[in-house]
């Protein structure tokens, strides 16, 4: 009977890693599954939902599957692409377990939601038993079922590929521990909190920010391991100089909005959580010109449209996660960029031109800072405006002169 249960899933296994669909289509698939689970549950769990209920649970099972997919291509060595087809797949699991709280509880005392861990003999007890003594709240039956289900296909998986009972042990424990980590993220953030001494708003979106954060270093990751050889050469190619230039403009531009309009910012947990979000802006941004150097010096302009665009998106996703007007900023960044590099324009062969949209970016650095921290846009002071742009054009020109010699 084992064998039997063995064979099949070995069979099952291989027919979706191997299946010859384009992979954006496992992507659609994903969303497909989540929007039948989030349904599913919010009958289960009686909620009345909100956009940011559908956004923050989206996330979480964004980074409950990156999270489960990257640690079965390390622990398994098989190809992410691979793995990726797998694991959306076999995300259909996820839908077991509101399906079951509807039939235990019929829609009445069945909360999914975070653990409730106030000191560390709770936090080890509801490791241990996954989930805690709660079964209304929190880890509810269908979420351990669920949970079961998906440690023992994943001990098998990897048990199949490596032949070896300790990794497969390891395996479990690592996803598991993560799974258990997820959950507890209120806790997390409580004790992010209590260091900073922060205190939460009426409109607090650290959880969702958290979220986005942590889902789009894991998204890095998984590029980085499904073509490490792109990487390297956007990696190499990407002008971190200019970065390091342009997170000094914006710190310049944060410093005179936080001098000028004292009131407009303060550090919450929601802010705090737009340094790392501002960091990754400006990392999309240097990809973004690192893609577009790569491809002039190998003349394949176009060839990889598809890193662009996917680039871009991410840059809108973090803009309009932080703010409107910091949306807009990065817009103007990207407009200055494709005036540079993009054709039909593509100024980068023009002398001055090219300087002068190279100063404008640093500006625009600035004007970012200046406007995601609390001051408006035409408050810049003009004496400063066109200080910081003869600052960027000099600059521009000096690099041009380095790289010539």
């Amino acid at each position: 009977m084992w064998q039997k249960l063995q064979a099949l899933f070995v069979r099952i296994s291989s027919q979706v890693e191997n299946n010859p669909t384009p992979f954006v289509r496992y992507v659609l698939l994903f969303f497909a599954i989540l929007s039948l689970r989030l349904t599913l549950e919010f009958f289960s769990s009686q909620r009345l939902f909100t956009l940011g209920d559908i956004l923050h649970i989206g996330l979480w099972f964004m980074f409950i599957v990156l999270a489960f997919l990257l640690q079965l291509h390390f622990f398994s060595g098989e190809n992410i692409i691979r793995i990726s087809k797998l694991v959306i797949t076999f995300f259909s699991i996820a839908l077991t377990a509101p399906i079951l709280d509807l039939l235990i509880f019929q829609g009445k005392g069945s909360k999914m939601n975070y653990l409730s861990l106030h000191n560390w003999e709770q936090v080890v007890y509801s490791y241990f038993t996954i989930g805690g003594a709660s079964f209304s709240r929190g880890a509810t039956p269908g979420i351990r079922v669920e949970i079961i289900l998906l440690l023992i296909a994943c001990f098998n998986y990897v048990y199949i590929k490596r032949k070896s009972v300790v990794r497969s042990i390891l395996s479990v424990f690592s996803i598991y521990t993560v799974l258990f980590i997820s959950g507890a993220i209120p806790a997390l953030l409580g004790i992010l909190v209590d260091t900073f001494h922060l205190q939460y708003e009426q409109d607090d979106q650290s959880t969702l920010l958290l979220l986005l954060t942590v889902n789009l270093f894991l998204l890095l990751i998984a590029f980085q391991r499904y073509s490490p050889e792109r990487f390297l050469q956007i990696w190499k190619a990407a002008p971190w100089a200019a970065m390091c230039m342009a997170l000094l403009y914006s710190g310049v531009g944060a410093y005179l909005a936080l001098g000028m309009y004292t009131e407009n910012w303060k550090l919450t947990p929601t802010t705090l959580f737009w340094f790392p979000l501002l960091f990754g802006l400006f990392v999309c941004f240097v990809a973004l010109r690192g893609v577009q150097n790569w491809q002039n010096a190998t003349q394949t302009v176009g060839k990889y449209d598809r890193i662009t665009n996917t680039i871009l998106l991410f840059i809108f996703i973090i803009g309009l996660a932080i703010s409107a007007k910091t949306f807009f900023i990065a817009i103007l960044a990207w407009g200055l960029l494709f005036f540079l590099n993009e054709p039909p324009l593509s100024f980068k062969n023009v002398p001055v031109l090219r300087n002068l949209l190279e100063g404008m970016l640093l500006l625009a650095a600035a004007l970012l800072g200046f406007v995601t921290f609390g001051a408006p846009m035409i408050g810049f002071p003009v004496v400063w405006l066109f200080s910081m742009l003869a600052g960027g054009v000099v600059w521009s020109g000096l690099m041009e002169w380095r790289r010539g010699r």
